[in-house]
């Protein structure tokens, strides 16, 4: 898997044989300490490298992160390939894929860490804003005929920021998880215009399933074709 997430980010960035060890490194310790107890030494050690030669090819954490990211945001559509094969609804593989974000952040730190890292640095959150308007013009364009990839890259803009903040919002008793998917998926659907028998009928489909299970297997899965 590491090979793919190579192969696709040198057609735009070719990567040398360093950098490609570097990322490799960076990767493992990402995926198993958290993003932010990783530190640019570590990466040495792991590596083999000398702390100045990844300095010099990576100045900061979140360039070695982009490339991490671009392989989670394409493990996404397994989710929603599953969904959609399964249902025959896009509406309903759209609001799942985010609802088990969301489920995955609130129940593993270390996932927590690695999403709130990529929405939090500019580069990365450019990427996933684009990624997403792509992701969600292909599966919901039959429903809106008259909007663009542009439309929805707009759109995406709103979405993405809501995601962050309920990546950020944390749950008690008072505001459990299931309190807090059902008001981001509300708000989402309404940010599409979405009629509010549908919304809540979705709603109602996605926060029925066990999220915390899903979420917990897709990232596991994850983990280990890295």
């Amino acid at each position: 898997m590491l090979k793919s997430i190579i192969k696709r980010h040198s057609k735009i960035n070719p990567l040398s044989e360093t950098e490609i060890e570097i990322i490799r490194a960076a990767t493992k310790l990402f995926l198993e300490q958290g993003f932010s107890k990783t530190t640019h030494r570590q990466i040495a050690a792991e590596s083999g490298i000398g702390l100045g030669t990844i300095t010099y090819h990576y100045r900061v954490k979140e360039d070695m992160l982009k490339v991490l990211i671009e392989e989670l945001m394409d493990f996404h559509l397994d989710i929603i390939e599953d969904s959609e094969e399964e249902t025959k609804d896009p509406l309903f593989a759209f609001a799942l894929e985010i609802a088990v974000q969301i489920a995955l952040c609130d129940n593993d730190p270390k996932a927590w860490d690695l999403y709130f890292a990529a929405y939090s640095h500019p580069a990365t959150f450019d990427y996933i804003k684009d990624w997403g308007a792509k992701k969600n013009f292909h599966l919901l364009k039959e429903r809106f005929p008259g909007k663009t990839e542009e439309d929805f890259r707009k759109i995406e803009n709103v979405i993405s920021g809501m995601e962050l903040a309920a990546f950020t919002t944390p749950t008690d008793r008072y505001f459990t998880m299931n309190d807090k998917i059902s008001l981001f998926l509300e708000s989402m659907l309404k940010v599409y215009e979405i009629g509010e028998e549908e919304r809540k009928e979705t709603v109602k489909r996605v926060i029925a399933l066990d999220l915390c299970k899903i979420a917990k297997e897709m990232f596991d899965r994850f983990v280990k074709r890295i």
